[in-house]
């Protein structure tokens, strides 16, 4: 006779975040094993933050798949979108502040987009140490490109999603990110 399997943790009331009990996604499965291991902590937060963390790591992971054909990366992107967007030069703090990329990873990415042609370099007038970032043509026309193919992509992304759904996220997110911003 083998011995009985440990008895499992009663995981408790149902959670209004989850959704889909026969098919846990994988946040819910870290929760579910942080709230047996750690009884005493709530770690319903995961549920929020763990979700959003990994959607944003998924269409990181997607937007790079896809951008890669037009010859950027996501940073890339990011940084070129933002140059375009504000129609006007950028110092490269900006950039970083613009875009939430390290000072560094702005560098790396500078550095790539001047060597393929995509931005330029000019005097910084308000700074004779610094410099600012402006797209070149053929970085505005690869934005446009990209910009193409990035939002029928997230369109993609959000497809299966009912009218509801999309509701609740256009209600809840900003307001997360208001708070995180604040």
């Amino acid at each position: 006779m083998s011995p009985a399997a440990p008895a499992r943790a009663d995981p408790g009331p149902a959670d209004p975040a989850r959704v889909d009990t026969a098919r846990p996604d994988a946040i819910e499965r870290v929760h579910d094993r942080w709230r047996r291991l750690r009884p005493d902590l709530d770690v319903s937060p995961l549920l929020v933050v763990g979700r959003v963390t990994r959607l944003g790591r998924l269409i990181q992971r997607r937007s790079d798949e896809l951008l890669r054909d037009v010859g950027l990366g996501r940073a890339d992107f990011d940084v070129l979108a933002a140059l375009v967007r504000h129609d006007a030069p950028l110092t490269p703090t900006a950039l970083a502040d613009e875009t939430l990329l390290s000072a560094p990873a702005v560098t790396k990415r500078l550095r790539v987009l001047l060597d393929a042609g995509l931005v330029a370099r000019e005097a910084n007038p308000a700074d004779g140490r610094g410099w600012l970032v402006v797209p070149t043509e053929p970085g505005r026309r690869r934005l446009a490109e990209a910009l193409d193919v990035q939002v029928a992509a997230e369109a993609a992304m959000i497809a299966g999603l009912d009218g509801d759904e999309r509701d609740a996220l256009l209600r809840g997110l900003p307001a997360l990110l208001r708070e995180l911003e604040g």
